[in-house]
C-alpha cells in the first residue's frame, strides 16, 4: 500500500497534491493507497497544550470523503510515538501496515525532535526497498501553501482567502445547544454551536454561510462574537440564522461554511438599531446567494456524502473510492470548484 503521511490539518491544496502523487504511485504499482495521519496533532504532544486547529476529526473524515481518499487511517500520536527515532517510526509503520511507498511533502519532519528529513527518509525508505515521493510546496500569491497560513487567514475573517488555499470552504460542524432565546425575541431565531476550545472560528463579526441541516442546505446568517448590545454575555457565541427555515434543531448536529464576511462586531445603543441592522445584514446575505454558485459541485458531492446510507464518518477505514477523487492534472475536483466568490446556497436554489 501507499501511504500519503502528515498530520493533514487543512487538506488544502498542497495536501491535495499528495493526494494526486500517491494515487498515481499506487496505480503505477497496482497496490491500494491511503492516508495515514494523526488524531492528535503532533503540536498538541511536543508542546504540551491543546494545538489550534482547522478542521476536528469528525470534519476531515468528511473532507477525506469528498477528495475521494480510499483509505483514512488515524493513529494515535503520544509521547511513545514522538519519542522514537525516524528508524523506529519506519519499523512502527511497517509492523502496522506494511506500505510499499510513502508520500511526502518536502516540508515534512519525522522521528525524535523532529530530527528526520525527506534525505534521511529516502535513505530509510531505500533500505526497504519502498517508494519515496517527496512534493515541492505549492505556492499562492508567492507564499507556500501551509495549514498556519490558511489559520492565520480565518482568524482574520479572510475567508475567501483560506478557500482559495484550501480549494473548498472553510467549515465548523457542531450540535446545536439551548442559548438564551434572544436571536428569537428579535425576529431572528439561530442555532448556537458548541464547540471545542481548539477549534478555529472566524475573526468577530457576520458572514454569509451555507448551511447544513435536517438533509438540505439553507442560506445561513453567521454571527461570531460576544452580542456586546446586551450586558452580561459570557463567551464567545458561534450561532447562525437560517434564511427561512423553522425547524427544530437542539441536539441535533449542523455542518455550517462561512464563505464571505458581511461586517465587523458592533454594539448598538438600543435593540431597534440592531434589529434594522439585522435586516440589512440577511438582504446583503440573500443578495449574495444568487451570484453565480463556484462551489457548485462541493455542495453536490457533500449533499451526497452526507446522506449516503452507508455513513461516511462511521468508522475506519471509512471510505470506499468517491466520485469526487481528484482527475489526474487537477488539485481540486474540477477547476469550476475553486472559490471565486460566493455562491448561490440553499434548498429553492438547489
Amino acid at each position: 500500500m501507499i501511504l500519503a503521511l502528515g498530520s493533514f490539518d487543512g487538506f488544502h491544496r498542497g495536501h491535495q497534491l499528495l493526494l494526486q502523487g500517491a494515487r498515481k504511485r499506487a496505480a503505477e504499482k497496482k497496490t491500494p493507497w491511503g492516508v495515514l495521519t494523526f488524531s492528535c496533532h503532533p503540536q498538541s504532544v511536543l508542546q504540551g497544550h491543546p494545538y489550534p486547529l482547522l478542521f476536528l476529526e469528525k470534519e476531515r473524515q468528511l473532507l477525506a470523503a469528498y477528495w475521494g481518499i480510499p483509505r483514512f487511517l488515524v493513529i494515535p500520536f503520544d509521547r511513545a510515538l514522538a519519542e522514537l527515532s525516524p528508524e523506529g517510526f519506519l519499523d512502527y509503520l511497517d509492523r502496522r501496515f506494511s506500505p510499499t511507498g510513502l508520500v511526502v511533502g518536502e516540508n515534512f519532519r519525522f522521528g525524535k525532535g523532529r530530527g528526520g528529513t525527506p534525505e534521511i527518509l529516502r535513505r530509510l525508505c531505500d533500505a526497504r526497498h519502498w517508494s519515496l515521493d517527496v512534493i515541492p510546496s505549492l505556492y499562492w500569491q508567492d507564499r507556500p501553501i501551509s495549514s498556519s497560513q490558511i489559520r492565520e487567514s480565518v482568524r482574520s475573517g479572510r475567508l475567501e482567502e483560506a478557500a482559495a488555499c484550501l480549494g473548498h470552504p472553510f467549515l465548523v460542524q457542531g450540535t446545536v445547544t439551548r442559548g438564551d432565546q434572544r436571536g428569537r425575541e428579535l425576529g431572528f431565531p439561530t442555532a448556537n454551536l458548541a464547540l471545542k476550545p481548539e477549534k478555529i472560528v472566524p475573526d468577530r463579526g457576520v458572514y454569509g454561510a451555507c448551511v447544513w441541516a435536517e438533509g438540505a442546505w439553507w442560506t445561513g446568517a453567521l454571527n461570531v462574537g460576544f452580542n456586546p448590545t446586551f450586558d452580561g454575555i459570557r463567551g464567545l457565541r458561534f450561532e447562525v440564522h437560517l434564511l427561512g427555515a423553522s425547524l427544530d434543531l437542539y441536539g441535533k448536529p449542523l455542518w455550517v461554511f462561512p464563505l464571505r464576511k458581511v461586517r465587523e462586531e458592533l454594539r448598538f445603543p438600543d435593540r431597534g438599531s440592531l434589529i434594522r441592522q439585522m435586516e440589512k445584514d440577511v438582504e446583503t446575505i440573500r443578495r449574495w446567494k444568487a451570484q453565480k454558485d463556484s462551489y457548485a459541485c462541493f455542495w453536490e458531492t457533500l449533499h451526497g456524502l452526507l446522506t449516503s446510507p452507508s455513513e461516511p464518518l462511521a468508522g475506519q477505514p471509512p471510505f470506499p473510492d468517491s466520485p469526487a477523487a481528484i482527475p489526474e492534472g487537477e488539485t481540486s475536483p474540477g477547476r469550476d470548484c475553486l472559490p471565486r466568490g460566493v455562491g448561490r446556497c440553499g434548498p429553492e436554489n438547489r
